[in-house]
């Protein structure tokens, strides 16, 4: 096979590779044996979350915008009250998440109005309860203080 000459060779390194630290083997080796979430659950659990927030403030300035022109004060209040409630129960419905300090599936859940469900749909700690995984011990939660000491 002829010699490629060193101006066509692929380069060996890049311009961006002096801005994220060297891996060891181990840790290589150690997110190769744990990638993380798929890709299904970054979507639902955190990406469309945001694009609810930014649809859920797109909604309040409609309601705003409806009852200011001309102004009607007291639907105004009502709508946003509505409208503000019906977004608090979508987005727990939807990525409500236990503090497992507190909660287990083992303790009893009592629904109120201000937390009518024990954890969202699209929550890792759902996705535990699908499978039967109580989610105080499924996951730790932050960063495990024996890395530390």
């Amino acid at each position: 096979m002829p010699e490629v000459p060193e101006d066509l060779r692929p380069p060996t390194h890049h311009w961006y590779d002096g801005f994220r630290p060297p891996l060891s083997s181990e840790e290589k080796a150690q997110a190769l044996a744990d990638p993380g979430p798929t890709w299904r659950q970054y979507f639902f659990w955190e990406f469309v979350r945001w694009w609810a927030i930014l649809f859920f403030l797109v909604v309040d300035v409609w309601v705003v915008v409806l009852f200011t022109n001309p102004l009607f004060v007291p639907g105004l209040v009502a709508g946003l009250i509505g409208v503000t409630y019906g977004e608090f129960l979508l987005y727990e419905y939807l990525w409500r998440r236990p503090n497992p300090d507190r909660e287990s599936l083992r303790t009893e859940f009592h629904r109120t109005w201000y937390r009518p469900f024990r954890f969202g749909r699209w929550t890792p700690e759902a996705e535990d309860a699908r499978n039967g995984i109580d989610f105080g011990k499924a996951r730790p939660s932050g960063p495990d203080p024996k890395e530390f000491l």
